[in-house]
C-alpha cells in the first residue's frame, strides 16, 4: 500500500477508518502535555503504519502562548492548538506526498491546559475530576509567594532565575498547580472543565503589570484590541488577515511592559501583592545573566520577538 492520509495522532477512531483503505501516517505533535508516549502506542494500535514525531513546546510556548499572554487571553480549548498542529500536519503531508486529513479530535492536554470531564449536569459540582491540580486545600498552609520578570511583554524570568516561554508556563503550572490554581468551569454551549495553572498566573501578572506601566488612553484602547483578538482566535479564525495588524499593535504596546509582578499563590488564587514598571526612560532593559537576570543594556532574550525575527 500507499502512504494516502495524514493526520493527527491524537484521531484514533479516523485513523483506524482510514487504515482499512491505506497506509496512514500519524503525525504526533508534541505540546508539551506529558502523554506523547501514550499517544504513539494508541495510534499504533489504531492501525497507524507510522508515527512521525515532532517537538513544538518551544514553537506553542513563544508563537501562540506568548500572544495570548500578551493579549490578556486566557483561551484554554482546541483555539490555540488547532494551528500550530496544522501547520505541521501540512508540513508532513507534503513531505510525504499525501493529503493531510484534518478531522476533530477531543482536546489534548497541552502545557498552557488540560481539559477535565465535565458532568453532564451543569448543575452538578465537578468532584473529584480535576486531575492535574490538587486541591485547593491541600497546601492551605503552606502559601507560595512568586515573583515573576517581563522584558517588553515576554516573561523571562521567576525568582531572579532565567526562564524561556515554556520554561516560565512550566514551572507555574508546578507551583500554582500545587494551589489548585487554574481550575476553570465555564459554559460555552456545553459545560468546560480545564486546568491552566501557569497560564492563570502569567495572564494575571501580565494584565497587572500593563496597569502600571502603559498609559490610561493606550490602555483603554487595548482592552478593546485584546478582546477582539481573542474573540478571533476562539472562533478558529488564527489565519484571519485581521490577527496580523491586531498583533501588530499588541507588539508595539509590549515596549513598555517591562517590570516584576509578586503573587502570593494560596488556596485557589493568584493574589497580586506588588508589582513594580522597568524604568524606560533611562533606557533600561533586562536581559540573561547566567542563570539569574540583571537589569542591562544589551541583547534580547531568545524568546522575544525581535530577536526570533532576526
Amino acid at each position: 500500500m500507499t502512504t494516502r492520509a495524514v493526520l493527527a495522532a491524537t484521531n484514533g477512531s479516523v485513523i483506524s477508518r482510514l487504515a482499512a483503505a491505506g497506509d496512514v501516517l500519524a503525525v504526533l505533535v508534541d505540546l508539551g502535555g506529558g502523554d506523547a508516549a501514550a499517544i504513539r502506542r494508541r495510534a499504533l494500535a489504531c492501525g497507524a503504519a507510522k508515527v512521525i514525531a515532532v517537538d513544538a513546546r518551544d514553537e506553542f510556548a513563544a508563537g501562540f502562548c506568548l500572544p495570548a499572554v500578551q493579549s490578556n487571553a486566557l483561551l484554554v480549548d482546541a483555539s490555540l492548538t488547532r494551528p500550530v498542529l496544522e501547520r505541521h500536519l501540512v508540513a508532513v503531508a507534503e513531505a510525504q506526498h499525501a493529503e493531510p486529513v484534518f478531522a476533530a479530535a477531543r482536546p489534548g492536554r497541552t502545557l498552557w491546559s488540560h481539559p477535565a470531564e465535565a458532568p453532564a449536569d451543569p448543575w452538578c459540582a465537578p468532584g473529584d475530576v480535576f486531575t492535574y491540580t490538587e486541591d485547593p486545600a491541600v497546601n492551605r498552609e503552606a502559601p507560595d509567594e512568586v515573583v515573576i520578570t517581563f522584558d517588553r511583554g515576554v516573561p523571562v524570568a521567576v525568582d531572579g532565575e532565567t526562564v524561556s516561554v515554556r520554561e516560565a508556563v512550566q514551572l507555574l503550572n508546578h507551583r500554582a498547580g500545587a494551589h489548585g490554581i487554574g481550575r476553570i468551569d465555564r459554559m460555552t454551549g456545553c459545560r468546560e472543565l480545564h486546568e491552566a495553572p501557569g497560564a492563570t498566573v502569567l495572564v494575571t501578572a501580565h494584565q497587572e503589570l500593563e496597569r502600571v506601566t502603559l498609559d490610561r488612553e493606550l490602555a483603554r484602547f487595548k482592552e478593546n484590541v485584546d478582546r477582539r483578538w481573542a474573540e478571533l482566535v476562539y472562533d478558529g479564525l488564527w489565519s484571519s488577515p485581521l490577527r496580523e495588524p491586531l498583533d501588530a499593535f499588541v507588539r508595539h504596546t509590549q515596549e513598555y511592559v517591562s517590570g516584576d509582578v509578586r503573587l502570593l499563590l494560596h488556596g485557589g488564587t493568584a493574589v497580586v501583592t506588588g508589582r513594580r514598571g522597568e524604568d524606560l526612560t533611562r533606557g533600561r532593559h533586562l536581559r540573561p545573566v547566567g542563570r539569574r537576570y540583571r537589569p542591562l543594556t544589551g541583547q534580547e532574550h531568545p524568546d522575544h520577538p525581535t530577536h526570533r525575527a532576526s
